[in-house]
């Protein structure tokens, strides 16, 4: 089987062939086995100097045809978010700030799930063509996403925070060879020097909620888990 990498590679040398300029890529280092997890990643997050690039929340069932540029502002005929990813990625935005993670910039794919499971976790969000569905793209744009993506995940963060990225499977696939599953899931990846970065680790989506529930607070852990994922009806 090819290694994804090497066919996005060969993708974006085409891509730069072909286009009115040298096209430059951010390049990954090391392999993609995740080094950090749970408690340990959620530590190094807090340092700030990463790029957390997140698949958008749980969607409802239902298959997404032929959703154009022009449509990309009209919600009702996009997979969105169902109720539990809502509620999934209010949740993560929640344990971010009790875990006290600092966040920068932050950019989504202009899709509408993505921008609200952007807004509900980190509150704010940027659109971005760079992080558009790219299995919707032609070739040669599909190319030019991926060489983008590459060079957000090697583009340092603002000083003493992490970015966040907000986007599809097919688009880490395409950029590193990792398949971002379940929806929800969070990998993250550190700037190194020269346009390159190096592969951290994972953070299933429920993990974020047992980091937070971590946290010191009033009446200890079990009374911050009933606080926050379960007393208030306005999160």
């Amino acid at each position: 089987m090819l290694d994804p990498r090497w066919i996005a590679r060969l993708a974006i040398g085409l891509f730069a062939l072909s286009g009115p300029g040298l096209v430059f890529a951010g390049e990954l280092t090391g392999d993609t086995q995740p080094r950090l997890a749970g408690t340990a990643l959620a530590r190094e997050l807090q340092k700030g100097g990463y790029v957390i690039f997140f698949r958008h929340g749980s969607t409802v069932e239902f298959s997404e045809k032929d959703v154009t540029d022009a449509n990309l502002d009209n919600c009702q005929i996009q997979r969105n978010l169902s109720e539990e990813g809502r509620a999934q990625t209010r949740q993560i935005g929640e344990a971010f700030r009790r875990l006290q993670i600092p966040i920068g910039d932050v950019y989504s794919s202009p899709y509408c799930r993505c921008l609200e499971t952007a807004k509900n976790i980190f509150g704010k969000a940027e659109k971005s063509k760079a992080l558009h569905f790219a299995i919707q793209l032609r070739p040669a744009d599909r190319a030019m996403v991926t060489t983008q993506l590459l060079n957000m995940l090697a583009t340092p963060p603002r000083s003493g925070t992490n970015t966040g990225l907000v986007s599809h499977t097919a688009n880490l696939q395409e950029a590193v060879g990792i398949w971002p599953k379940p929806e929800g899931v969070a990998h993250v990846f550190k700037p190194e020097a020269n346009g390159e970065f190096s592969y951290v680790g994972v953070m299933m989506p429920e993990g974020w909620r047992t980091e937070a529930a971590r946290v010191p607070g009033r009446g200890g852990a079990l009374s911050t888990l009933k606080e926050w994922f379960g007393g208030s009806s306005d999160r």
